[in-house]
């Protein structure tokens, strides 16, 4: 198994969250922050946005605080001075059994094939947060 560390991302402070300044397509996502900020291709981001719902406490009533709401998550494949480029990294994989009827002169034979394809966002939009994850 290969050992990858991730680095983390120091940028100043005010960075993030950033914003989704322009939807491409479901798979991939324009941020507004770059170079400028530190950003790095190959970078782990989360895609969010924050429920208009207030959570309160039901024993107490204090406020907990706004839920957020996973759009999904990517990585930085394009980078400019003060844009980037985040492109869907959750993958969904697909499973079928290819199974051949046994003939008089062939056995039998059963094969399970797997293909990964790209989630895409959930629904992102301009003006939805970005963070590193």
């Amino acid at each position: 198994m290969e050992n990858v560390t991730e680095t983390p991302i120091l940028s100043p402070k005010g960075t993030f969250p950033a914003t989704v300044a322009k939807v491409i397509d479901n798979y991939k996502l324009v941020m507004n922050r770059g170079k400028q900020n530190g950003i790095r291709e190959g970078q782990r981001m989360m895609v969010y946005r924050i429920d208009d719902e207030e959570i309160l406490d039901p024993h107490t009533g204090e406020s907990l605080g706004f839920l957020e709401l996973v759009r999904g998550t990517g990585r930085i494949i394009f980078v400019q001075d003060k844009i980037s480029i985040i492109e869907t990294d959750q993958k969904k994989t697909y499973r079928k059994r290819i199974e051949n009827p046994p003939f008089a002169l062939s056995s039998y034979k059963s094969e399970v094939v797997e293909s990964d394809e790209l989630k895409p966002f959930d629904n992102a939009k301009v003006g939805d947060l970005v963070k590193p994850i």
